[in-house]
């Protein structure tokens, strides 16, 4: 499994597809590599495809910290594209990615061609603080049965939680595989998020994505990114939450595409 040691962390990551560009994709909060293989076909019939993860997911190292912060993140993808020869990619974060791509892309505008923001954060407020609180009291006070309940109505949809019994009962399956201290990190390096007073100077074509059931990363977060960032277009995709990657992968592929295929 291919592993690249960055500033003395090793960092995962996979790279296929058969394009001559790349797309690079950063992960959700509680993601893996692995989470985005609903989205891999078509996006690897196009481009090459760069996942990570990032410092404290999947199989990446997870140094005891009091927090993983974004900025930190966004460097170690940098020094993994040095350390693979890329020297300019297509980038679609989600939700936790979304805010680590706005980092990538303040510091360096130079790699980037196309910057896709989804269900994500200008920055995080005091609802998410406490959202956030919640889930982490919720795991002290019931483990993974609590947290669980207490967070999945914040990720998807109305309909997606009425008609998918099954999938729900194997996402809590693999909800209960994350190294939940690791995630408290991450989590800590969210609330230190805000971007808006250098939104502005993002100079990358962009477009941001959120579903219109998003209630974790609100449509109010989506405008601020769209307004601020010079030029940026904002989408918003009908019935879905927030977690698009699962509830809409075949949308959610389709809209990357549209954007950064010429």
């Amino acid at each position: 499994m291919p592993h690249a040691t960055l500033n003395g962390q090793s960092i995962y990551y996979e790279l296929s597809g058969h394009g001559d560009k790349t797309l690079v994709l950063f992960n959700g909060i509680t993601m893996s590599t692995a989470a985005w293989t609903m989205m891999t076909p078509p996006l690897e019939a196009h481009y090459q495809l760069l996942r990570l993860d990032f410092l404290g997911q999947g199989l990446s190292d997870k140094p005891v910290a009091d927090v993983y912060p974004l900025e930190q993140q966004a460097e170690l993808a940098w020094q993994l594209l040095q350390h693979l020869s890329i020297d300019k990619v297509h980038l679609a974060g989600l939700s936790y990615g979304g805010m680590v791509a706005q980092y990538f892309a303040h510091r360096h505008p130079e790699c980037l061609e196309h910057l896709l923001l989804a269900s994500t954060l200008a920055w995080s407020d005091e609802v998410n603080s406490r959202i956030s609180d919640s889930w982490i009291a919720a795991d002290a006070a019931g483990g993974l049965d609590l947290r669980y309940d207490v967070s999945i109505p914040w990720f998807f949809s109305s309909r997606f939680l009425v008609g998918n019994a099954a999938q729900l009962a194997e996402l809590k399956i693999i909800a209960g595989m994350v190294d939940w201290p690791a995630v408290t990190r991450l989590i800590a390096g969210v609330k230190r998020h805000d971007a808006r007073t250098w939104l502005a100077e993002i100079k990358v074509p962009t477009r941001v994505i959120v579903g219109n059931e998003d209630r974790l990363t609100p449509l109010y977060q989506s405008e601020i990114l769209a307004n601020s960032i010079p030029g940026a277009s904002l989408h918003v995709l009908p019935a879905i939450g927030h977690v698009m990657h699962i509830e809409a992968p075949d949308i959610f592929a389709h809209e990357i595409l549209r954007f950064c295929t010429p």
